[in-house]
């Protein structure tokens, strides 16, 4: 009797999947241990079962390729040899073509192999130790570079999502009951609004009926909320669904580099909006492409440094409220600044001055510049896929953000914060010259309220010391333009901190009103062009807000750095004065140094005396500022080494101290300094004033 086939190809199917799963993870633990027996019977043995099972269900294609394949490895088994890289790439190759013909066969397909020939071919060739191919992909590479990066990485996503199975439902469905569900939520709260009215003129109606209409619009708030969250719990998908081809992709990508590297990329059982899950292979891919390529050294290298000869990449993700974090991390080589600078400066000569004084954060940017690497020739790796522009622009359109953490010679860490959901989103309410608008919650850094004293004024404007970092600060009319600029006659002022891709600005709003979670609409087409705006928003009197674009807003200003002003002033000068800046303070040092390199002084630190009478053997400098109370040597015993040495008794020297005190005072005028300022007094100039004075008089 004559079995009914169709019978039994969801089980096939289901178990076919199984054992490649499992093939793949016998492929990765070879990588590690390449003469590991047990993982060779067990691959023996998964590749058995597929062969049985293959034929019993008349897929003779499958049967002879994993049958050839089965020859391979018991060829290896019988000669006790380990399992080559090569090898761990062919099976791992074949691995990729059966699991897209299982679809095929889920789709109704007969079991064909696309490529029977060629594969049976080169595992014949591996059988007669011949020179073999392992890369069994239909893309044609040539075509691939003709593509547009965005193109790319449409292609890569694709790879993972083959069609929306996992959904029972359409997208479109799923929109379409979010909009009437948003409708009703705006109803609900102008419900709201009318009880509230209705209240303040309540003294001739009765109080129970308000109450019981209080009660059920309450109900009627609570109902919505939760078929809200149960319509968009239908458009999130496991994370793990993208985790496990991930890591077989940069398992091969590894290989093919022929670098020794252990991935750690455990399983998630976190959920994410679909639309955000199918584009993030692509982005993870590059990034550990990038760790593979740039991040992890050579064996040899590795050795030198100290390090395992085994190099580490990992991506791990958590939840945070209704933020997913993502990290992809290497224990590699870490940014190097210098390269950056280098091939900065290589590519915008014209930008010499700038790049130059540039800060890490600053030279951060240029990696994620289009057609950017600190390669001058493209690898195999280095040169396909996407590049971190491209990454940078996915993230955006994603309302994700990305940071970057990296020390020389320990790791680099890609830090990627993405939305949960696309539905809805958290942000910050603020309002500008009685306007509002709303700013997404993972680009705010931090809210302060801080005094108008508290600004140091620079020539190209205002900043603030946020935790020793020195962050410019604007009025909101560098965000919009169009706003109605008022006089701010406060003396205290609220300070919005944003941050993306690691630089920071602040912008000062007249009133921070509240924090919520909205549904986001997309700008009307009247405004599609413009790019301040990222979407809009309903209030509770169902007005219109903005949300700003603050990506585009950081992107499209460029600070303008005292030392480009320094650079440009310098020249009209006939001479650049130096000054020497002694303090234990880090971020003292910062600030006088940033003071003074504004009034056009070349600006060098120390730590203390010790370190400052160092530096004055080695350079010639025409003033000392310098701390009093320090560790190893203070200020009083630096002035007096000083003034008995030839070469510095005639340097000018302000002391500075925490607080006035009448006999340091005299002691340091005893002992021969020209001047003496309280630190609290620098932000009247006081400093600047007195070093002008001292070296222009």
């Amino acid at each position: 009797m004559n079995l009914d086939k169709s019978l039994f190809v969801a089980d096939y199917i289901s178990e076919a999947r199984d054992i490649l799963d499992s093939l793949d993870d016998m492929a990765i633990a070879s990588t590690k241990d390449k003469r590991n027996t047990s993982c060779l019977k067990e691959i023996l043995r998964l590749l058995h079962t597929l062969k049985g099972s293959s034929r019993m269900l008349e897929y003779v294609q499958i049967e002879k390729v994993v049958n050839h394949l089965e020859t391979v490895f018991k060829n290896i088994q019988n000669n006790q040899t380990e399992i080559s890289n090569k090898i761990i790439q062919l099976l791992m190759g074949v691995d990729e073509v059966l699991r897209k013909t299982i679809e095929e066969i889920e789709d109704g397909g007969d079991g064909s192999l696309s490529q029977y020939e060629t594969l049976l071919e080169n595992i014949d060739k591996a059988l007669e130790d011949e020179d073999f191919k392992t890369d069994f992909s239909e893309k044609n590479k040539k075509e691939d570079d003709k593509g547009t990066n965005e193109d790319k990485v449409s292609e890569d996503n694709s790879e993972f999502f083959h069609d929306s199975q996992t959904i029972k439902v359409q997208i479109s469905q799923i929109d379409s009951i979010l909009q009437s569900l948003d409708k009703l939520i705006m109803r609900q709260i102008k419900l709201k609004n009318e009880i509230e009215f209705l209240k303040k003129d309540s003294e001739h109606r009765e109080f129970q009926a308000f109450q019981e209409l209080s009660e059920n619009i309450s109900v009627l708030e609570n109902q919505s909320v939760d078929i809200q969250k149960n319509i968009i719990a239908l458009r999130m998908l496991p994370f793990d669904m993208i985790l496990r081809p991930i890591k077989r992709s940069i398992v091969s990508e590894a290989l093919k580099a022929g670098k020794n590297i252990d991935f750690d990329i455990p399983q998630s059982d976190i959920t994410i909006d679909k639309f955000i899950l199918e584009k993030l292979p692509a982005i993870l891919i590059h990034l550990v492409r990038n760790s593979i390529d740039h991040g992890i050294e050579t064996k040899e290298e590795r050795v030198k440094l100290g390090k395992s000869e085994t190099g580490k990449i990992s991506v791990s993700v958590n939840q945070v409220s209704n933020r997913i974090f993502v990290n992809v991390k290497d224990d590699g080589h870490g940014i190097d600044y210098e390269k950056i600078k280098a091939k900065a400066l290589k590519l915008y000569p014209e930008r010499e001055a700038e790049i130059l004084e540039a800060n890490k954060n600053d030279l951060l940017q240029f990696i994620f510049a289009s057609g950017f690497s600190t390669k001058d020739e493209q690898t195999e790796l280095s040169g396909r896929g996407i590049g971190l522009d491209v990454v940078r622009t996915e993230m955006d359109k994603l309302k994700g953000k990305i940071t970057v953490y990296s020390e020389l010679n320990q790791g680099t860490n890609f830090e990627l914060s993405l939305p949960a959901s696309l539905a809805t989103q958290d942000g910050l309410f603020v309002s500008v010259s009685n306007n509002s608008y709303l700013i997404l919650s993972h680009y705010i850094k931090e809210i302060l309220i801080v005094q108008k004293k508290d600004f140091l004024q620079m020539q190209h404007g205002p900043v603030l010391n946020v935790h020793d970092e020195l962050v410019p600060i604007f009025d909101f009319d560098i965000i919009n333009p169009n706003s109605k600029k008022t006089t701010n006659t406060k003396t205290e002022l609220s300070v919005v901190i944003l941050e993306y891709l690691n630089r920071k600005i602040g912008v000062i709003v007249d009133e921070i009103l509240h924090y919520g979670t909205v549904v986001i609409k997309p700008v009307p087409p009247l405004l599609k062009d413009f790019n301040a705006l990222q979407g809009v928003v309903f209030d509770e009197n169902y007005r219109i807000l903005p949300v700003l674009n603050i990506p585009d807003t950081i992107r499209r200003f460029r600070v303008v750095n005292v030392y480009d002003i320094k650079n440009l002033e310098v020249r009209k000068m006939p001479k650049v004065y130096s000054v020497l800046v002694v303090d234990d303070s880090h971020t003292t040092r910062h600030i006088e140094q940033i003071i003074l390199e504004a009034e056009n002084y070349k600006v060098s630190t120390a730590v203390d005396g010790i370190d400052a009478l160092e530096k004055m053997k080695q350079y010639k400098f025409d003033l000392v500022v310098t701390d009093v109370k320090m560790p190893r040597m203070d200020g009083f015993v630096l002035l007096h080494n000083m003034r008995h040495k030839e070469e510095l008794k005639d340097i000018p020297v302000i002391m500075v101290s925490s607080v006035f005190e009448g006999d340091t005072l005299e002691k340091a005028r005893n002992l021969g300094a020209q001047g003496y300022i309280v630190k609290s007094e620098f932000e009247r100039e006081s400093l600047a004033a007195k070093v002008r004075e001292l070296l222009h008089d």
